[in-house]
């Protein structure tokens, strides 16, 4: 869909070009916008440079200035009466605010809210919970993350889920059958040493265990992923979704997941992934030991349901969920502003 043409332009706030979770998010709205016709400028109080991880990944790879995009430093911004602004980060609003011309409606700012956190009052001290409360437009990335925060949010603002989309075909590989003698263990170990005490555990000469140290690049991770028989998540006890264990997932490793909150959004503990406790190797190590006598046709079971999931959480379907909820979210301030 096109939108009308009075809405030209959209702000995009990012505090980094690091291709973190949350920045690589952002950008996968930059692609949906502009293929909605619009014009994304990106703010950032980096420069951009050629070269970084962040545009290396195929689907930003055309994304500069030299293809038309525009790229200013956040003092730069100013947000007329028919531009949209889209932000993530929570203290990102506070330089956004004062940018708004004083006939910009508070609804012209698109916040994705991506993590259960915005309802803790320890996070951001307390900013982002109260920012729930101002209008302004909300793209909630999971129905966890709605729950988490509907007692703070402003109810005459627009808010609406659209489910987190990934490129998770980048990742795929087809298996099928139980687990071999030797099984091969992977982690990352960059937000919990969860995994390292596990391997520490674990004497068993049945189990190979591998592990990435630092934030890297998709080839690298998709490389863990495709050796792995297993993959360990060690996810934050506040999760906006941990995208490591839908990637393992789309390569068919077995997931052992804890529960923390936003992964709810794809992990059916049971049935696409197996539970471990948060922070408790005994518990993933007890899961491990368990997997040596489970049934081939239960682990084929566990990975097909894996494969499932990824079809619910695709780009092109988050792109179309973005475009009707812009469309609605126009329409409105297009009646606003003719009453």
């Amino acid at each position: 869909m096109r939108l009308a043409e009075r809405w030209r332009r959209i702000y995009f706030f990012t505090p980094t070009f690091r291709p973190v979770g949350g920045v690589v998010k952002i950008f996968d709205y930059v692609n949906h916008a502009r293929g909605l016709g619009l014009e994304p400028v990106i703010c950032c109080p980096e420069p951009f440079k050629e070269g970084l991880p962040l545009f290396e990944l195929s689907r930003f790879s055309d994304i500069s200035p030299t293809n038309g995009f525009k790229f200013i430093d956040f003092e730069k911004v100013s947000v007329g009466p028919h531009d949209l602004a889209f932000v993530s980060w929570p203290t990102n609003y506070e330089v956004l605010e004062p940018r708004l011309s004083r006939w910009t409606r508070h609804e012209q700012v698109v916040c994705i809210v991506q993590n259960v956190r915005w309802a803790n009052p320890t996070f951001t001290n307390g900013y982002a919970l109260r920012l729930l409360s101002r209008p302004m437009a909300r793209i909630m990335t999971n129905d966890v993350v709605l729950e988490a925060c509907r007692p703070y949010l402003n109810e005459t603002s627009t808010t609406e889920v659209i489910d987190l989309g990934h490129e998770a075909a980048f990742f795929a590989k087809e298996r099928s059958g139980g687990l071999g003698p030797r099984i091969k263990v992977a982690y990352t170990a960059w937000k919990s040493d969860v995994g390292d005490r596990v391997a520490e555990t674990v004497r068993d000469r049945a189990f190979e265990f591998r592990a990435i140290r630092n934030p890297v690049g998709w080839d690298e991770l998709r490389d863990l992923y495709h050796w792995a028989d297993v993959f360990l998540a060690t996810p934050l006890a506040e999760e906006g979704f941990y995208l490591p264990g839908l990637e393992a997932m789309a390569a068919g490793a077995i997931v052992l997941s804890p529960d923390a909150g936003g992964n709810r959004a794809y992990c059916e503990f049971g049935e696409n992934c197996l539970r471990v406790e948060l922070d408790d190797p005994a518990s993933y190590v007890e899961e491990l030991s368990s997997l040596r006598a489970t049934d081939p046709g239960e682990i084929e079971r566990l990975r097909r349901r894996g494969y499932e999931t990824i079809g619910r959480h695709t780009l092109p379907r988050e792109g179309e969920l973005f475009g009707r909820f812009l469309g609605r979210l126009t329409d409105r301030l297009n009646g606003a502003r003719s009453a």
